[in-house]
């Protein structure tokens, strides 16, 4: 069976295009695909998540923001509640079943006592680090003075304005926030660095190196990203042509839809409202059992609304990018309605992604030039760098999926804020590991005593028995009198 034709069964009238050897399926023809360079494996796996229990979803979101309590956490629960099993009903154990429940029951009150041990004393420490990185008293990789945490923040105005309501605390969190990012900005594209506040010390720049270094891991960040997108063309091929097959057999239905939702979120300013919206329409697209497509269209607008904003500025962004999004999808919905049969939506679909590639080769392009020219000895500033994006953007041919589209100090913000979030994040997963080994003998100290009285007191029978059996034991290894 061939790749292609698993992946085609969404749609089973699929576009179709003639060429040589006759008429063969739009996406046989487009992608060729094979096992070395057809579905890229982001998208396959992006796929098989879809796919995925609730459930299983879940515990990968607890895995990717996985800390050493969590991980404290999760052990304890597996030994409280998963051992205790497989101890009781062992086949291959040769004890006795009141031997076996006696030591199953060790279990539970092991992973209580690692909590209350190794978790009550990592918390602390991971407590201590974030206030360290929010005062500045780490080094600069940890350093957390340009974009402070929430509670942090809130703290320092209590101490100050303590008669502010939640509401009026939040907003100036809020304010603060927004305040450090414009700072961060300026410095960048006026004075062309990074200036990293150190506690009861007066703030220096970022040491040129490491300036150097974070502008060159950027560019290569933005290259990555539209080199993926370029070598993803194929599918995104694929899934167009899928999506502009849907458009022309449902075109009013869709244009339904789209227009609801675009004249629905008009009033809303908030993207909680959004999320909340967007969440109750596919809710409801569910309940009316429509297309998968449509429920993916809005699941596609739904995930540029749960990004997180650092402050109101981006907040206000990326509702714009959300309603830019709806318009966007609206216009493809509209420009579908005119075509009206299977070799139209094949040229529509191929000019598309021509354009696509050609944006995309002309960002990475223009981002290798930028490269080359920070690895010069003169080097080049963010202004400069900017302004040499912004030139390209006025020759035209860009299109949004392009990552010059944003602003690149906006980028050299959100890789410091990464490398900085992912230092601090192996940080307390290694420090947690070395309170957790050192906590450790404590812990088994504690169950050792602890145990027996637990379980005379709440399982006398079990625990007569457990003693009896012991005392059996080593009567029949003691020696024995030779008789006369």
């Amino acid at each position: 069976m061939k790749v292609e034709k698993i992946s085609l069964n969404s749609y089973g009238n699929m576009p179709r295009s003639k060429d040589s050897g006759g008429t063969k399926l739009y996406a046989n023809r487009a992608l060729n695909t094979n096992f070395t360079g057809g579905i890229p494996q982001a998208d396959l796996v992006k796929d098989i998540q879809q796919l995925m229990p609730k459930t299983i979803k879940a515990t990968n979101r607890l895995a990717d923001s996985m800390g050493e309590i969590q991980n404290i956490i999760i052990n304890a629960v597996g030994t409280g509640l998963v051992a205790p099993i497989f101890i009781k009903y062992n086949p291959l154990s040769k004890t006795d079943e009141d031997t076996r429940t006696y030591s199953a029951w060790r279990q539970p009150l092991s992973a209580v006592l690692a909590i209350a041990t190794q978790a009550s004393m990592v918390a602390p420490f991971n407590n201590l680090i974030n206030w360290m990185a929010n005062t500045g008293k780490l080094p600069d990789p940890y350093n957390k003075t340009n974009f402070q945490d929430d509670k942090y923040i809130a703290k320092i105005i209590k101490k100050t304005q303590p008669n502010l309501s939640k509401e009026q605390l939040g907003v100036a969190v809020k304010k603060e926030q927004e305040r450090q990012y414009k700072e961060l900005l300026e410095n960048l594209r006026n004075q062309n660095t990074i200036f990293i506040k150190q506690h009861k010390m007066p703030s220096k720049p970022m040491d040129e190196a490491s300036y150097k270094n974070l502008l060159l891991e950027t560019v290569d960040s933005m290259i990555k990203e539209d080199n993926k997108k370029l070598e993803n063309c194929g599918t995104t091929k694929q899934k167009r042509a899928i999506r502009s097959e849907f458009f022309r057999k449902h075109n009013d239905y869709a244009k339904q839809v789209m227009s609801g939702i675009q004249k629905d979120t008009e009033k809303y300013a908030t993207l909680d409202e959004y999320r909340n919206y967007l969440s109750g329409k596919i809710k409801s697209l569910k309940s009316e059992q429509a297309d998968q497509e449509l429920i993916s269209m809005v699941k596609e607008i739904q995930d540029r609304a749960q990004i997180k904003p650092h402050d109101e500025n981006a907040e206000k962004a990326l509702i714009k990018e959300v309603q830019n999004k709806i318009t966007k999808m609206l216009k493809q919905v509209n420009t579908y309605s005119n075509i009206l049969s299977e070799e139209d939506v094949v040229k529509h679909v191929d000019e598309s992604i021509q354009t696509s590639k050609s944006a995309l080769e002309k960002s990475i392009s223009t981002l290798n030039e930028i490269k080359t020219k920070l690895n010069t000895p003169d080097s080049i500033s963010i202004k400069e760098i900017e302004k040499q994006i912004a030139q390209k953007l006025k020759e035209g041919n860009i299109t949004d999926e392009c990552s010059i589209k944003t602003s690149f100090a906006t980028k050299v913000i959100e890789k410091y804020k990464s490398n900085i979030e992912g230092s601090l994040k192996g940080y307390k997963q290694f420090t947690g590991l070395v309170i957790s080994l050192a906590v450790l003998p404590v812990s088994c100290y504690l169950l050792n005593w602890i145990y027996p009285s637990f379980m005379d007191a709440l399982f006398p029978n079990l625990s007569n028995k457990k003693h009896d059996n012991e005392a059996s034991a080593l009567v029949a290894k003691a020696p024995k009198k030779e008789e006369v």
